[in-house]
């Protein structure tokens, strides 16, 4: 039953919930397509530590305990994989409640929560073990707190968004914003929750990860074509709200474009801050590589001020809910062969020979889990990013002068991207130098 009133009640939350599960359950991808997923399962089951700034401990934390309840290692990233669906998914409803406590009605918020479940980069996004989804659904709830003046409760979930996924601290305006007053509170509390978690966790290096983000940057300067590239991937979120939910912001009704209303001040306050780090976002030095890096602020920029137009004119919402998702299922094919080839780590790295130098290309992150699975501590990884070391031919011929083996995935299907295709370049050059042999798919020298 619709709750009394119009208001946006517990069965709404249900339905667009199920809604969004459904449309990861369909479009995301069933095994590893992002490298990051990769690497959270392997240091979920290793206890290890990660060296993304803070370390996303709250992530590892749940992800570790529920790999306690008795699955196996094999399963993991199954496991984990659905139930960060699960917790991941529910962004969708917990904006539409966020929009009706923004003082929106019930069917702007139904939409504003639609157009999120129906995200094509957050559908794909959400059904990966990844901080992504999780670290949105804490940063909306942590606004919907605030939206109620709750700032103590706001500033301690935001603390969990920030430690789920550093991103989240660019809401820490709005959630003041909106507790008015007590803004001083919601800071106060999310600051020391995270300096409890610094302390208690104990984060990489910081000076590391700026060096390494440094020399990233230096090695790939940014260029017009990675910024046109990160507009793309904030267009994938949805591009008909992104659209109209910019132009609501940036301009007043227009009688052309029958607008409803102007963007009301306490939906603005958490929109604008959001549009702002969007914007700032596609500067990011990485920020070319995946849709998921908008996903952390596009949805609450945009996906409240749109749905307010949206509402009132079914046959554009309609297109722009099914048109992006089925396209999205479509274009999904490149994830799913490159989940499917990541897959084959398994086998193919349980056959390597002991003690080897690997350098499995773009698929570090499951060779990696592979050998973790399969107990082969004996194996050295060489990877791509910010790990690809200065003279990789030294490297390769210290590991041959010392009698061990090195072991190449030399194919093209184990490069993926312009950035990877020169270090492909790289390790073929050095194998054409070596007499190899052929074990599991890797081109093996030395021993």
């Amino acid at each position: 039953m619709p709750p009394k009133n119009g208001v946006f009640g517990r069965s709404d939350f249900v339905v667009v919930w199920l809604a969004a599960f459904g449309a990861a359950a369909l479009v995301g991808t069933h095994g590893i397509a992002y490298w990051d997923a990769g690497d959270y399962v392997r240091l979920a089951i290793s206890g290890g530590e990660s060296g993304l700034l803070l370390g996303r401990p709250l992530f590892l934390l749940i992800s570790r305990l529920v790999l306690k309840t008795g699955v196996d290692p094999a399963h993991a990233e199954m496991v984990l994989r659905w139930f960060w669906t699960v917790a991941g998914t529910a962004a969708a409803p917990l904006l539409a409640m966020l929009a009706a406590r923004l003082g929106a009605d019930r069917a702007s918020s139904l939409v504003a929560g639609l157009l999120l479940a129906l995200s094509p980069s957050f559908a794909h996004t959400a059904h990966q073990v990844l901080t992504d989804a999780p670290a949105l659904a804490l940063s909306v709830a942590a606004l919907c707190l605030a939206a109620r003046g709750q700032a103590a409760a706001a500033g301690l979930v935001l603390a969990a968004a920030i430690a789920t996924r550093e991103t989240a601290v660019i809401h820490l305006v709005a959630v003041a914003w909106l507790c008015g007053r007590r803004w001083w509170l919601a800071a106060t509390v999310c600051a020391a929750s995270v300096a409890v978690v610094i302390a208690i966790w104990r984060p990489p290096s910081l000076g590391s990860w700026a060096g390494a983000m440094s020399s990233s940057a230096a090695a790939n300067p940014l260029s017009v074509i990675d910024v046109a590239i990160a507009f793309v991937w904030v267009l994938a979120a949805g591009p008909v709200p992104v659209v109209i939910g910019a132009l609501s912001l940036l301009r007043p009704p227009s009688p052309r474009l029958r607008w409803a209303s102007l963007v009301p001040r306490e939906i603005a306050i958490i929109a604008w801050p959001a549009a702002i780090a969007t914007v700032a976002l596609m500067f990011y030095p990485d920020g070319s590589f995946s849709p998921r890096y908008m996903l952390a602020t596009a949805p609450i920029a945009f996906f409240i001020p749109a749905a307010l137009w949206l509402k009132a004119h079914r046959r554009l919402l309609v297109i722009s809910l099914a048109v992006p998702l089925i396209a999205a299922l479509i274009a999904t094919e490149p994830a799913n062969r490159v989940a499917a080839y990541g897959a084959t780590l398994g086998t193919r790295v349980s056959a390597l020979p002991g003690n080897a130098l690997v350098v499995p290309g773009h698929f570090c992150p499951q060779a990696r889990l592979a050998a973790t699975v399969h107990g082969r501590a004996d194996l050295m990884f060489v990877c791509p990013g910010w790990e690809w070391p200065v003279d990789l031919v030294s490297l390769l011929e210290n590991a041959i002068a010392n009698g061990s083996f090195v072991a190449i995935d030399a194919s093209a299907d184990a490069w993926i991207g312009r950035r990877e295709q020169p270090l492909r370049d790289q390790v073929r050059a050095w194998l054409d130098r070596h007499a190899v042999r052929q074990v599991a798919g890797f081109s093996v020298a030395g021993g």
